[in-house]
């Protein structure tokens, strides 16, 4: 696909949705993702979440058992605005066992977490921690699934396809970003190569490193991580600063790149604005050092 947007949008199309259906949301859902929804005509049911902002199991357990059941629950797996990072596999097993199924927007979670929740559709972006390119996204869906999408595609492309090949691969854009998608296999590669193990250690590593070297900033509250360790590490301003011009002057002063969290990207769940920074397994200590003088 083009974005984990774009798939989601195919995702959409494809699903058979009817208006009017129940779809579970959790409060920190990703804003656009919710919007799609809503304009769609689906009924949102909000999903339990303990203090911290995670799923809450049990209750989740309750809402596939009941009159309120939804026709698929959605979920973003790590979130953008703070380090949350929910449990998809968990959530899986618990929407496999009541037939119901379970979107993940593993959008953050690709190349920094355990992406590999056993959820039946799954898709992503290649620009985020794999860092691959732009304008290439990816979408994955079992197998039980197939028979149940609506796919409209001519007898051109279909006849075109190999036999038993995945009804999948109709819903790839006929006008491909090659390069792009050159550019993604090789960042899995590298990945790969890399072991991906040993990249989430070091990112989980990254993070905990910068919260610590964040802690007590004058002006600067660090957000306390909820689920496992990830390299996403959040601040929020104490004396009204603003997040966004902060955000341009980082980079202009000091060449440090972060990013501007308004609440618009997750409303339910945002008392306000965050400054966001994103270190890579290249971080090192002096970097660190350096952001926190900059601040």
């Amino acid at each position: 696909m083009e974005s984990a947007t774009a798939a989601l949008y195919m995702l959409l199309e494809v699903w058979p949705l009817r208006f009017g259906d129940k779809v579970a949301l959790l409060p920190s859902e990703w804003e656009p993702n919710r919007h799609l929804f809503e304009h769609r005509g689906y009924e949102i049911v909000p999903l339990a979440a303990e203090p911290g902002g995670l799923l809450d199991l049990s209750a989740l357990e309750r809402l596939l058992g009941s009159e309120q059941r939804p026709a698929l629950v959605h979920l973003t797996q790590v979130a953008s605005h703070r380090p949350l990072v929910q449990p998809a596999a968990e959530a899986a097993a618990l929407c496999r066992d009541a037939g119901v199924p379970l979107w993940v927007d593993a959008a953050q979670a690709v190349g920094h977490v355990d992406a590999a929740s056993g959820a039946p559709v799954v898709y992503a972006t290649s620009r985020k921690w794999l860092t691959g390119p732009r304008g290439v996204g990816m979408i994955g869906i079992a197998s039980a699934w197939w028979e149940r999408l609506r796919i409209s595609a001519p007898d051109l492309e279909r006849d075109g396809m190999p036999p038993n090949s995945s009804p999948v691969l109709l819903l790839e854009s006929a006008e491909a970003h090659v390069a792009g998608r050159v550019g993604l296999a090789n960042a899995v590669r590298e990945f790969l190569d890399a072991g991906p193990e040993t990249v989430r250690q070091r990112l989980a590593a990254v993070g905990r490193l910068t919260r610590e070297a964040l802690a007590g900033l004058p002006g600067w509250e660090v957000v306390p991580p909820a689920g496992p360790d990830v390299a996403i590490t959040a601040l929020r301003p104490l004396n009204g600063q603003d997040v966004a011009t902060e955000r341009q002057r980082l980079l202009a002063e000091h060449g440090i790149v972060t990013t501007a969290g308004a609440v618009a990207r997750a409303p339910l769940d945002m008392s306000g604005p965050l400054l966001r920074v994103s270190p890579h397994v290249d971080c090192t200590p002096d970097d660190l050092l350096r952001l926190r003088a900059a601040l």
